[in-house]
């Protein structure tokens, strides 16, 4: 049986109160140092309270605000309300005013000092700089330590921040260079740590110097004090002799469009600095025409180096890489340094996949209304991004020697929906024709497959046969109006009930009553208001408006709120060339800055053919597309739903109040302008000018 017969450990932590570590005042911090077996214990819920300190300062109270403990360094830092300036007296206190907490000055083992008296405080600057003590290397990590009274300036390091690492054999020879990577400052352990370019060898002696970087931050206390330069400091060398000695291995490469990835073997990680220009890599089709390198990311976990080349390789095309090691830092090798061996004309398998290359092939053609949709087949979805425009359709009719104008042209999935001038009625019996114009606005798919011209298409009329009209009743008596629910009907007091807002209808198919596709009902948000505009021969059409909004979202800790949101009659002298299918819509919102510019976005169906977001200044005479880029705006295609984005500014010119006061009113159109004629003057005077 083995007798334990070490002593424990009883001694609670002992201010240091002499020589440079005694307690020392800079600027509102006064550090205090503890001599103690073991650390200070740093556990946040332990450490002790600020009011258990007494700092005087010129005989006023200095009051603490702030307790920091250090366990490792055995330091406990107080925040003064009040800096202390150099060469002002000044003492400090402590009495554990709770003993019978856990809390207070204590060690690890949870040895409490009970106080100490008043102690006089050093005031005076610190003047001394850090000063070389030891430094120690393994593999490609080298650690310098520093004696210093306070702590290191943590600021970072940049390069190699003025050292040089040697390695000096025993044979004579030249010192050999090891390169630095970085240098890494730990404040309060009091060591830099160089990450070397290649780990030194074992039994090696090794040396250090350091010159002072003349542009950069260099080594130096928190009081800006810089250590000494360094010449040849001997280094001890821990580096074990069966450090990793084998370097990556090359295993295989592939390619998929313009992204080469060779992958390596290695027992340990890549070294993952940054590399430049094509670091040493060629790649090269079967035909021997080069393609160069325009980038490289080493992944070190996974052991890749991946290339970015000037352009895409086809399905078809075989490649081969090489690699001829480079010098400086853009070598491929191992966190210990070893280098990867050179390749030559190494086969790279080819992962592109073939492209798609079927044209989309027209299949139903149906009409309802003034709605007229092209069903595509077609493997990918079409380009909602490049459509064709309305001038590319022709749409005539067997009862109208006047062809039926197309006013707008939409894509979703695999559906082309036409918007025409006018209803159709359900006897007419009509045929279309496509001309694939020039350029990219063309159907085409998501391969940009262009889908072909066809003439004299026929088209299947859906349009219902007009109701009966039956014959006429006599009114009954009027009922009273049932008395409504005491719940409220407008929540988010924006205006519109909360019936109306939970049928509206969003973007990529979201739920009913999310207008925005935001994952919250326009109900409970006061920045989101939805509607259904009345529009002429329809039940109606969706809209919602958006305040403060960031993409069709509600900035995040926004106070924007919409007051009211309703359609209005548009007025008698709008142009005569704006078309303004759901007429006005006219808002109100509070803003929470006074004079501030807010963004809006209004979701639309894209089927009342708007081209804008238009509105009429102060002065009446200048109708302008708000959701454009000259006024900062956009028009967006989102999922099936056309946004348009604005802003307005209070008090600003088409703000209707015209004045700052925290509140933006105005009455704008989703309308459509026929851009022939913007920017042009009209004949009327009364109709302004159209931006």
């Amino acid at each position: 049986m083995t007798t334990d017969t070490t002593t424990p450990d009883t001694t609670a932590p002992q201010l240091i109160t002499t020589g440079a570590t005694r307690p020392t005042a800079s600027g509102n911090q006064l550090v205090l140092r503890f001599s103690d077996a073991s650390n200070l214990h740093a556990d946040p819920a332990r450490k002790p309270a600020p009011g258990d300190f007494a700092v005087l300062v010129a005989g006023t109270p200095n009051a603490v605000t702030a307790v920091a403990v250090d366990g490792a360094a055995k330091t406990i830092t107080l925040t003064l309300t009040t800096a202390v300036t150099v060469g002002q007296t000044a003492t400090v206190a402590y009495t554990d005013s709770t003993p019978s907490d856990t809390s207070g000055i204590q060690d690890a083992i949870g040895n409490r000092l009970t106080g100490f008296a008043a102690t006089e405080i050093n005031t005076t600057p610190d003047t001394t700089p850090p000063v070389f003590s030891s430094a120690t290397v393994n593999g490609n990590q080298l650690v310098l330590t520093y004696t210093e009274a306070s702590s290191l300036d943590a600021a970072a390091l940049t390069g190699n921040a003025g050292f040089a690492v040697a390695g000096h054999g025993t044979d004579g020879t030249s010192p050999i260079a090891y390169g630095v990577f970085s240098a890494v400052v730990n404040a309060t352990a009091k060591t830099v740590t160089l990450t070397l370019k290649a780990p030194v060898v074992h039994g090696q002696r090794v040396t250090v110097s350091y010159t002072k970087p003349t542009t950069g931050p260099g080594v130096q206390d928190t009081t800006g004090n810089e250590a000494a330069n360094l010449i040849d400091q001997a280094v001890a060398n821990n580096t074990s002799a069966e450090a990793d000695t084998t370097p990556p291995v090359f295993r295989s490469a592939t390619v998929n469009g313009n992204q080469l990835v060779l992958t390596y073997t290695e027992a340990n990680n890549l070294e993952g600095a940054a590399r430049t220009g094509s670091a040493g890599f060629a790649v090269n089709s079967a035909e021997g025409a080069a393609i160069p390198v325009t980038g490289i990311v080493v992944n070190a976990t996974a052991n890749t180096v991946t290339l970015t080349l000037s352009r895409a390789v086809t399905h078809a095309e075989r490649l081969t890489v090489s690699y001829t090691k480079p010098g400086g830092n853009d070598v491929v090798q191992d966190a210990t340094g070893n280098d990867a061996a050179n390749l030559s004309n190494e086969a790279v398998s080819n992962d592109t996949p073939i492209p798609e290359t079927t044209p989309p092939e027209l299949g139903d053609v149906t009409v309802n209304g003034d709605q007229l949709e092209l069903i595509y087949t077609d493997e990918n979805k079409l380009d909602a991004h490049h459509t064709a425009p309305a001038s590319a359709f022709a749409l005539s009719s067997s009862s109208d020697d006047v062809a039926i104008r197309v006013r707008s042209v939409a894509v979703t999935g695999k559906t082309v929906t036409l918007t025409l001038s006018r209803a159709v009625a359900s006897d007419e019996v009509l045929t279309l024709s496509y001309t694939k114009p020039a350029g990219d606005n063309v159907i085409q798919d998501a391969a940009s497959n262009d889908a072909p011209s066809f003439g004299n298409q026929a088209v299947e009329n859906l349009t219902p046969e007009p109701t009966p009209v039956s014959a006429p009743t006599f009114p009954s008596p009027p009922t009273p109006k049932p008395t409504p629910p005491p719940a409220a009907l407008n929540a988010d007091s924006d205006g519109v009930s909360d019936t109306q807002e939970r049928q509206a209808i969003g973007p990529w198919g979201s739920a009913r009553g999310d207008g925005n596709d935001d994952g919250i009902a326009d109900s409970a948000q006061a920045a989101v208001a939805s509607f259904s505009a009345k529009i002429s021969g329809s039940p109606g059409t969706s809209v919602t408006l958006v305040a403060d909004s960031q993409g069709g979202k509600v900035t995040s800790g926004s106070h924007a709120r919409i007051t009211s949101l309703e359609q209005k009659t548009a007025p008698a002298e709008t142009p005569q060339a704006l078309e303004t299918p759901i007429a006005l819509t006219s808002f109100q919102a509070t803003l929470e800055t006074t004079g501030s510019t807010e963004t809006f976005s209004l979701y639309v169906d894209p089927k009342i053919g708007a081209n804008g977001y238009w509105l009429q200044d102060h002065g009446g005479t200048t109708w302008v597309n708000l959701a454009s880029s000259p006024y900062g705006g956009k028009m967006v295609n989102e999922g099936g739903r056309l946004r348009l984005d604005f802003s307005i500014t209070d008090g600003g010119p088409f703000d209707a109040d015209g004045e700052a006061n925290g509140s933006i009113t105005a009455s704008g159109a989703a309308a459509q302008m026929p851009l022939s004629i913007v920017g042009q003057a009209p004949n009327g005077a009364q109709d302004g000018f159209w931006l």
